[in-house]
């Protein structure tokens, strides 16, 4: 596959800083994030400003567990442009990250983030089950429901997730139009 990357993505003069990314993203896939770093590490140096270069390493922080680092790359893709081509999923984590931190002020940031996450994909159960929490938080009954309705028809398969949202639709007595 390398041999591919290669044909597919060198011109004659060298490799370019998509042929990095591809690898890179080959990596992750494998879970082989060191190896991925290093592509990275190329990547960044051809095109230090490409947001894809900076999405791709928030995946890889995120996947590797470093949430911390994770956030400060995907701040960097989202001020640099809003159509890196994972941005879904970059506004997905993010929201998921500010959620983990639970400031207040981050929640909001958090609801931002999930909410571009849903207007570039609104099937996505996962989206919606995130969203649910944040509002389920700052105490929104009618918009908790609703994204818990959503969440449900979208078929959540978290488990870990859906039993963290009802815990929290018990605490605060609200979000779940079942109840």
């Amino acid at each position: 596959s390398e041999l591919l990357a290669h044909e597919l993505l060198c011109p004659q003069g060298g490799p370019s800083c998509e042929y990095y990314l591809v690898l890179a993203q080959t990596h992750i896939l494998k879970k082989d994030f060191a190896k991925a770093e290093e592509y990275l590490q190329q990547a960044a140096q051809m095109d230090y400003l490409n947001p894809n270069v900076w999405g791709l390493k928030g995946h890889l922080y995120f996947l590797s567990g470093n949430h911390s680092e994770a956030k400060a790359c995907y701040e960097q893709t989202i001020s640099f442009v809003v159509d890196a081509s994972e941005m879904h999923f970059i506004f997905l984590r993010l929201g998921l990250i500010y959620l983990e931190e639970k400031e207040l002020e981050e929640l909001t940031e958090a609801e931002d983030a999930l909410s571009e996450a849903n207007a570039l994909n609104s099937h996505n159960a996962e989206v919606w089950a995130y969203l649910a929490l944040v509002c389920l938080k700052v105490g929104r009954q009618l918009e908790a429901e609703q994204a818990y309705k959503y969440m449900i028809k979208l078929k959540l398969k978290d488990e870990a997730l859906l039993a963290e949202i009802h815990t929290l639709q018990e605490t605060v007595s609200f979000g779940n139009p079942s109840f």
